[in-house]
């Protein structure tokens, strides 16, 4: 059993056994006649040493100077997933609770474990700042349970110096791209760099890029809304496509070897030109880039990969943030959820962890990033770009934000195809029976409609 798909289950079944236990949430004390602080939790993955200092110096440490009254504490869990559901379901946990993605938050709000937003999105104005799809992927039912850490968009990661070095531009259609990819194979290079290495859900990058540039965003948001099944005409075209440029090394010819740090080594090293995924994946890359090379790199948005349909940025949310219902703290905690719902938050934690808190907010192109340089603003760049055009409506979507827990898996398991263990057919088959009982479940969660 893959991981999000136990981790659904565990879930499910914690939430079931919730009522068996006494008790709420965890004590969180209270300043009381000793004048002690009060405690606030807040549960993280496990970042990196520089992302943790990151976080405590621009968010935490800040937020604790302005509350005096108040301690916050934050928990860097590997488990986190896997903790918070236990917590939860028992009727405890911490105050600020961390989760991967909308989709899995869905069976938290259900059952009532997210407190409801909406009272403080009206006292901030969160409504206006976030972006419309975004904020509507958040919602239930018209209220407000989570607020976005990022956008994360699917796109390439480029080595500009690469490009140059082999009179290449950054490639603006398909055909240019495939033909890169061929002269950098002839050369010796990899075609591109990507890998799923120690983690097989990293398949959904190219899922999700398959689909919204070759299937086309509107296909994908007929499944998603039950309007089509998954085994129609463009969508088995997609998957068909990704097949052939596995087959062909465009996926690269050592993916099952890789995994991101890796690839992004590769990319500096020059041994590609380009880096197929998301944004996301900006943060380890920063982790190679010195003062020589930071200008080296950008990011493009993938290509429309047929007649009829335009590039689009494929969505979702690098993680979000919600508040326990259990919590006795929430307008403090809500607070600090509004620290970061700032553009000038966002700049400046670009400056030191580019890829992962990019909110997006409407007012992004309003900032002034004359001041900046290297893959921050590179970063930024993409970001207010990606910002407006999802605004307008240019949006396609990300697999683990749109697709309920059972059919992501069953998404991820996509090498079946690429090594000709099943037809397209047949997998798309597959899927369609997962998805249609998890929709008659209600799993699947809020999808905005593209188009203008």
């Amino acid at each position: 059993m893959n991981l999000r798909k136990g981790l659904a289950i565990l879930i499910a079944t914690m939430v079931c056994l919730s009522g068996i236990y006494a008790g709420g949430a965890e004590e969180a004390g209270g300043a009381g006649a000793s004048g002690e602080k009060i405690p606030l939790t807040m549960w993280f993955w496990g970042a990196t040493p520089d992302q943790q200092q990151a976080m405590d110096d621009i968010l935490v440490s800040r937020f604790n100077a302005e509350h005096p009254e108040y301690e916050l504490s934050v928990e860097y869990r590997p488990s986190v997933n896997k903790d918070m559901a236990v917590a939860l379901a028992a009727g405890e946990g911490p105050d600020i609770v961390y989760e991967s993605s909308p989709s899995l938050s869905l069976i938290y709000i259900q059952s009532g474990k997210y407190a409801d937003l909406s009272e403080y999105a009206e006292k901030y104005g969160w409504d206006e700042k976030i972006i419309k799809p975004m904020y509507d992927s958040s919602s239930v039912d018209g209220h407000l349970y989570s607020i976005p850490m990022g956008l994360n968009f699917t796109g390439f990661v480029y080595n500009k110096k690469v490009l140059d070095e082999n009179g290449w531009s950054v490639p603006t259609t398909v055909d240019e791209f495939v033909s890169i990819m061929d002269q950098a194979a002839a050369k010796g290079m990899y075609a591109v760099v990507a890998g799923n290495k120690g983690w097989k859900a990293a398949n959904e990058d190219q899922v999700t890029l398959f689909l919204n540039a070759f299937a086309g965003p509107e296909e994908v948001y007929k499944c998603l809304t039950g309007e089509q099944d998954w085994n129609s005409e463009w969508i088995r075209h997609a998957l068909e496509t990704s097949a052939e440029w596995y087959q062909k090394g465009y996926l690269c010819t050592d993916y099952f070897n890789l995994d991101k740090n890796e690839c992004m080594q590769l990319l500096v090293d020059g041994r590609s030109p380009f880096f197929l995924g998301p944004v996301k994946f900006i943060q380890q890359l920063s982790g190679y880039l010195n003062e020589e090379n930071q200008d080296d790199f950008g990011f493009a948005v993938f290509p429309s990969g047929r007649e009829g349909i335009a590039p689009s940025y494929s969505f979702g949310a690098t993680g979000i943030l919600a508040l326990n219902a259990e919590s006795e703290h929430k307008d403090v905690c809500a607070e600090f959820l509004n620290m970061f719902v700032n553009a000038d938050f966002v700049k400046e934690m670009a400056q030191v962890w580019p890829g992962y808190w990019g909110v997006p907010l409407t007012n992004l192109s309003e900032l002034d990033i004359s001041d900046m340089d290297g893959i921050s603003r590179k970063f930024l760049d993409a970001l207010v770009v990606a910002s407006d055009e999802i605004n307008k409506g240019n949006f396609g979507y990300f697999c683990s934000s749109y697709m309920p827990p059972e059919t992501f898996d069953l998404f991820c398991n996509i090498e079946r195809v690429w090594l000709d263990q099943m037809s397209v057919e047949d997998f798309l088959s597959e899927i369609d029976i997962s998805f249609d009982r998890e929709a008659a479940q209600n799993l699947v969660p809020p999808v905005p409609a593209p188009g203008v």
